[in-house]
C-alpha cells in the first residue's frame, strides 16, 4: 500500500517542506503527496499550493494509508503538534532531503525534517520532531532531544548535548563539550563555548546572557 503524505502546517515552512518531499519522490520515496492541514485554523498562505488544502486539522479523519509530516517552524508548535497528533496514533515519517549527508552510525526519531545539505556526522542521536534547515552541520557524538529548531548554517561541533525547544540562530556556533538546556535562543551568529541553561536568549562571540524566554506559545 503506497502512503500518502499530510503536512501539518500550511504557511512558509509547510511549502518548504512540500519541495523538500517532491525531491524525495523524484529520487524514489515511498510516498505521494496528499496535502495540506491548517492547525487549529491557521489562517496561513500556501500562494500557488492552495490547491492542496485539506481544510483544519480538527476536522480530518486520518485514512490507514495517511503518513504525516509537520510543516511548521516554531519550536512550541511543533510540540503541540506532534502530541496532539501521536495521541491519535499516527504514523509520523521523517523528511530527509536526498542531498543530505547522514552518517549510518547515526540515529534519528520521528517527524524530523533534516533539509538540503545538512550533514549528520557519525554517533549522533536526534530526536522526534526536529527541523535542521539546509546547510547545518552536526559533529560526532552530539546528542538532540526533541523538537529543536536549526536555522540554515547553524553548527553543533563534536560532543555537545542538547534538550528540547531550542531555536539555534542561523550561522551560529556550539563548540565541542557545550551543554545546552530547554527552551532556549540562540541568535543569528552567536558563538556557544560552554553552554546555557534554560529559558536564556544567548547572543553575541563569546554568547552571553542577553534576555530571557518567557512566551512559549
Amino acid at each position: 500500500m503506497r502512503r500518502e503524505l499530510v503536512i501539518i502546517g500550511n504557511s512558509g515552512a509547510a511549502r518548504e517542506c512540500y519541495w523538500l518531499a517532491q525531491d524525495m519522490i523524484k529520487v524514489g520515496a515511498d510516498f505521494t503527496f496528499k496535502g495540506f492541514l491548517a492547525f487549529e485554523g491557521y489562517e496561513g498562505d500556501l500562494k500557488e499550493l492552495s490547491g492542496y488544502f485539506l481544510g483544519s486539522d480538527d476536522e480530518y479523519t486520518p485514512d490507514t494509508h495517511d503518513v504525516f509530516s509537520i510543516g511548521i517552524g516554531h519550536a512550541e508548535l511543533r510540540r503541540r503538534v506532534y502530541s496532539k497528533w501521536k495521541d491519535r496514533g499516527v504514523v509520523f515519517k521523517n523528511l530527509i532531503h536526498p542531498t543530505a549527508a547522514i552518517q549510518e552510525s547515526s540515529s534519528l526519531g520521528e517527524a524530523n525534517i533534516v533539509a538540503r545539505d545538512a550533514a549528520i556526522s557519525c554517533n549522533v542521536n536526534v530526536g522526534c520532531c526536529n527541523f535542521i534547515n539546509g546547510g547545518v552541520i552536526i559533529g560526532h557524538d552530539v546528542n538532540i532531544g526533541d523538537v529543536n529548531i536549526f536555522a540554515p548554517r547553524s553548527v553543533i561541533l563534536s560532543d555537545v548535548t542538547i534538550g528540547a525547544n531550542n531555536l539555534f540562530g542561523a550561522q551560529s556556533v556550539v563548540f565541542p563539550g557545550a551543554t545546552v538546556g530547554n527552551n532556549n535562543i540562540l541568535a543569528a551568529g552567536a558563538f556557544l563555548y560552554k553552554g546555557c541553561r534554560d529559558k536564556n536568549v544567548m547572543a553575541g562571540n563569546p554568547a552571553h546572557k542577553v534576555g530571557e524566554v518567557t512566551d512559549l506559545n
